[in-house]
């Protein structure tokens, strides 16, 4: 009787192992087809093209922070849409470029470095520029993106 009662429970619980381990499957394997994570990849020509105030063909731009002294500088690629309130449009010229890379270096205190922002295959679908060298970014379906912004550089000196 003892046998019986534990051979149901060990078939139970494989049961429920079973059936745990495809609904985890199928829940992990519907979100592979909506959206994709990238990521940054440091890059000296990234920080070149901006340290020469150039700016990308076919890119849109966007800061984060205050548009006169930005937290960060992005620029995608129009064959994607940002998707996000945090990041503003603006247009940018290198002059404009110029004096908002020099703000950045001088208000904050901290050297702002460029970067590619890379898909989940490693095309870029966008350039970088900021102090902070970490942010998510998700490739959602119809080639959106969203690039979450970085944190606001801290204030030496400031209490």
């Amino acid at each position: 009787m003892v046998n019986r009662q534990l051979r149901a429970t060990q078939t139970m619980g494989r049961f429920l192992f079973v059936w745990f381990s495809l609904v985890l499957a199928a829940v992990v394997l519907s979100g592979c087809g909506i959206s994709s994570y990238g990521r940054l990849q440091s890059s000296s020509e990234a920080d070149q093209i901006f340290k020469n105030n150039q700016l990308l063909p076919d890119y849109t731009y966007y800061y984060s922070g205050f548009q006169r002294v930005p937290y960060a500088i992005i620029g995608i690629d129009n064959h994607y849409t940002l998707r996000s309130s945090v990041w503003k449009p603006f247009e940018l010229n290198p002059t404009v470029l110029k004096q908002l890379s020099y703000r950045m270096l001088n208000v904050y205190s901290l050297d702002p470095r460029g970067a590619w922002i890379l898909d989940a295959e490693g095309n870029r679908v966008g350039i970088w520029y900021s102090s902070r060298n970490q942010t998510k970014i998700k490739i959602e379906k119809d080639r959106q993106i969203v690039v979450v912004a970085p944190e606001p550089p801290e204030l030496r000196g400031i209490l």
